[in-house]
């Protein structure tokens, strides 16, 4: 394979033996190194095939990222990947782009809140503990101490590439502005340590599911005589159940019927 283009020492294009364009990466691969040259194939580690509609973009990145910030996106995709998740060339790319752009905003003191990340943290703990561990890989690597809020978008990053963005957005959106209100209710912090807390949040994450698809649940045995015992023993879960309905009605254009009320009442009721 001979090189096109070099970017850095650890970075260059060439075309691969099946006629592809492609982007690959190594210790040492572009150093002393120019068009036409020969690369050394033992020194290749990673190879990203690009699409036509992505290429543009990810060349014009790599004229401006560090050799250090692209060995960290890769090492927590591979930390990542050793933890289940299948993850392609464009989520490297996407995961690249996001920590340059944090570690600028870092040394310009540009300050971006997470505003997800307590839900983030509730809804997907183990996506979080990686974004953690990948702060500390980037720290090793590329000498930035990025705030814990970048854990919190990294373990988004982890989420979407994973899933469906636009359901995993949403979903996060949901539990949210349910969760604000039960807590404003309750008057208790959302703790990743509370079991009932946890049930709770594992509730509304499978309700938001079908809220977005207005797929009613039915349950046929009949539940009324309980739900108005525990509205009586528990008063205070009526004005949470119809804050929790107007909300979800008037974002959703859902309403919540008696047997939904009654499953979120079992959980407000261990609560309040």
């Amino acid at each position: 394979m001979k090189c096109i283009k070099v970017f850095n020492n650890s970075t260059v294009s060439t075309i691969m033996p099946d006629g592809q364009e492609a982007i690959v990466l190594g210790k040492g691969i572009g150093f002393n190194q120019r068009p036409g040259s020969v690369i050394r194939e033992e020194l290749i580690e990673k190879v990203y095939y690009v699409q036509d509609e992505m290429q543009t973009k990810f060349l014009q990145m790599l004229q401006n990222v560090r050799t250090d910030v692209m060995e960290a996106a890769q090492e927590i995709i591979d930390m990542a990947a050793a933890d289940g998740f299948s993850l392609s060339n464009q989520a490297t790319i996407s995961l690249i782009d996001h920590i340059n752009f944090a570690m600028e905003r870092q040394q310009s003191q540009l300050v971006m809140p997470n505003l997800l990340l307590r839900e983030t943290h509730l809804l997907y703990p183990k996506e979080y503990a990686l974004g953690q561990r990948a702060l500390q890989i980037i720290q090793r690597r590329c000498g930035v101490a990025l705030p814990e809020d970048e854990a919190g978008y990294i373990a988004l990053h982890l989420v979407t590439i994973s899933s469906d963005r636009n359901a995993a957005y949403d979903t996060l959106k949901f539990v949210k502005g349910t969760l604000d209100i039960i807590c404003q209710y309750t008057h208790l912090p959302p703790d990743s340590t509370n079991t009932d807390m946890m049930r709770l949040i594992m509730h509304l994450k499978f309700l938001a599911q079908r809220v977005f698809h207005q797929s009613t649940w039915e349950n046929q045995a009949d539940m009324d005589e309980m739900y108005h015992f525990l509205l009586k023993r528990r008063p205070k879960s009526k004005k949470c159940l119809d804050a929790l309905d107007s909300f979800i009605t008037q974002t959703y254009h859902y309403s919540l019927n008696d047997q939904e009320k009654f499953y979120l009442l079992i959980h407000l009721t261990k609560m309040l």
